[in-house]
């Protein structure tokens, strides 16, 4: 895929502008679009045998762990677009609101197994009824379910929020959660009653943007409440001190309105543009698709970044 570059100073280095974690974001978002086979895999090292904190169901296990290596944005985009170091584990939590929400994360070395999701099984009864056809309607990601969190002897994974577009669901982009839980992120994506498949179809959807902004802090406030509990799986798994947004088309106006809050250091807007009078004050990347003709970028994405505090970076 053909891609340029651009950003808000013809000296901008992403190392001295950008947090790491944000970086690695950007870059593994990149390449989870537009990764090319024959890329190389960033080097990783084995660590000593690691005993992982125990959940309220799981016993200890003891594994080897994976050292993942400091984000060097000097690395091609296309190396992230390999797999990254650490096992995928998914598992699915709830919003005291009701929402759902899906987290994948950085698994015990040795975890195998596969999700499988169907879309169809996101719609309203009645309409599921009827979708009898052949057509393929599920995808599969490799993710342990449930699997134990993988111990970082680097220290608790940073964590990112997704929110999902119109239409969409919390696991829309599982291909891409995943890749980034590979490379060592705690992702957590809500459904957004607003907006989600389920809703718009049967007729129920309720409230507007500021509610999905509060599914995506809610989230937030979901897994510090997670990552504070001893007897949860995500015990002390996650440095909240280190924590992105991401959002895909009407997902871009949530992040926005979430990095308002002082707990998100950055966020990325994916085909999306700006929703605000006034973008928040928090380092930012938009990607865009050049042949995108219902979010396009001379319209909506370009002003967003031309708007956008510094640092900000556009992808098209």
């Amino acid at each position: 895929m053909g891609a340029t570059v651009r950003d808000r100073e013809d000296s901008l280095v992403m190392s001295r502008t950008l947090p790491s974690f944000l970086a690695a974001v950007a870059l593994a978002l990149t390449a989870a679009a537009c990764g090319d086979d024959d890329s190389q895999q960033a080097p990783v090292t084995t660590a000593a045998a690691t005993t992982v904190a125990p959940t309220t169901t799981t016993p200890p296990v003891t594994t080897t762990t994976t050292t993942l290596p400091p984000p060097d944005p000097a690395l091609a985009v296309t190396e992230y677009a390999q797999r990254g170091p650490f096992p995928v584990g998914v598992t699915t939590l709830q919003l005291a609101k009701g929402p759902l929400v899906e987290v994948w994360y950085p698994a015990v070395q040795g975890t195998t197994g596969t999700d499988t999701y169907d879309v169809r099984d996101f719609t309203p009864a009645a309409i599921r009824d009827l979708l009898t056809g052949d057509a393929p309607a599920t995808f599969t990601i490799d993710a342990g379910r449930d699997a134990p969190v993988s111990a970082n002897p680097e220290g608790p994974f940073p964590l990112v929020v997704f929110s999902h577009g119109y239409t969409g669901m919390r696991v829309q982009s599982s291909f891409l959660t995943s890749h980034l839980a590979s490379w060592g992120f705690v992702v957590a994506a809500p459904d957004h009653p607003s907006r989600d498949l389920t809703n718009v179809l049967g007729g129920t959807a309720s409230g507007d943007r500021a509610d999905s902004v509060d599914d995506l802090l809610a989230t937030v406030d979901l897994l510090t409440a997670a990552n504070l509990d001893p007897s949860s799986a995500f015990h002390q798994s996650m440095d909240l001190d280190r924590v992105a947004a991401v959002g895909h088309s009407a997902g871009g106006g949530t992040v926005l309105g979430a990095a308002a809050d002082p707990r998100i250091d950055g966020y990325v807007s994916l085909a999306s543009g700006a929703f605000e009078a006034t973008l928040p004050d928090t380092p930012s990347f938009f990607m865009a698709g050049a042949l995108d003709a219902v979010v396009t970028v001379a319209d909506r994405t370009r002003p967003a970044f031309d708007a956008a505090p510094r640092p900000s970076l556009l992808w098209v």
